[in-house]
């Protein structure tokens, strides 16, 4: 996983600029007292990685699927209005996270190493939250794990 975390950040950090702050989830978004802000820089995204399958090659090469899900936050104090009479430049500022979040998909979508195969999306929508503004999207790939074939963990 740290190879596919590390692969991640270089990647969104080459392509996308505009996000501030790459991290780990560690739930920094839940941590903010009642007037605070989360412990980040907006816009952020947030990574965790979950493996849900995993099937054996061999006794200590395994085939794993793994579930990579990124938490696009976008500063609340930003977010203006998006009503069909709302004045054009203030309508585009508004709507300006969602190309932050086509830049994540373009950035990630089909990208592989030597370590995965390529990232597919599948899934990505808002969070419901009321204090700030969440996108989630949902990439799977799949790498061969052979970390128990190392003589370190044997």
């Amino acid at each position: 996983m740290r190879t596919i975390y590390s692969s991640l950040v270089a990647r969104l950090k080459e392509k996308v600029p505009a996000l501030r702050w790459i991290d780990f989830d560690f739930g920094q978004l839940e941590q903010a007292s009642a007037g605070q802000n989360p412990p980040v820089a907006y816009p952020c995204a947030l990574v965790s990685i979950a493996i849900p399958r995993c099937h054996d090659l061999t006794e200590t090469i395994q085939t794993c699927e793994a579930r990579i899900t990124l938490r696009l936050a976008f500063n609340p104090l930003a977010s203006g209005r998006t009503a069909a009479n709302a004045p054009g430049d203030v309508r585009e500022q508004a709507l300006s996270p969602y190309d932050t979040i086509a830049d994540v998909y373009a950035a990630l979508q089909g990208f592989e190493n030597g370590h995965f195969n390529a990232l597919s999306r599948v899934s990505q929508e808002k969070e419901s939250r009321n204090d700030i503004f969440i996108y989630r999207m949902v990439f799977r790939c799949e790498f061969e794990d052979e970390t128990a074939k190392s003589e370190i963990y044997t």
